[in-house]
């Protein structure tokens, strides 16, 4: 499960949580072919994802990002806060665009 919230600490019931199934990507995930890929190639290490080279605003908003789950019969737990939308994004891909953009 996958989950995004405004601030600095995850909250039950983040808006925008869903689900991310790999094989085959679907469980709802509006990319979950790209995320799923993207995991692949980091062996589901959030942490791995590669960044991206994007210029984002120096605007505080925090956003928490939280995925729980299993990754190849491993169990995954991982949350992060990002100063911002477009950081989160450039750090962690297709992974927590839960938007649909």
């Amino acid at each position: 499960m996958l989950s995004v919230s405004h601030g600095e600490t995850q909250v039950a019931g983040s808006e925008g949580g869903t689900l991310l199934r790999c094989d085959p990507p679907g469980g709802g995930h509006p990319h979950a072919e790209e995320a799923c890929a993207q995991l692949s190639a980091a062996d589901g290490r959030i942490a791995a994802l590669p960044a991206e080279d994007v210029l984002c605003p120096m605007i505080y908003a925090p956003v928490t990002a939280h995925a729980e789950g299993m990754w190849r019969d491993r169990p995954v737990t991982w949350t992060e806060t990002f100063p911002n939308a477009c950081t989160l994004r450039a750090r962690t891909g297709a992974l927590f665009a839960l938007d649909g953009t």
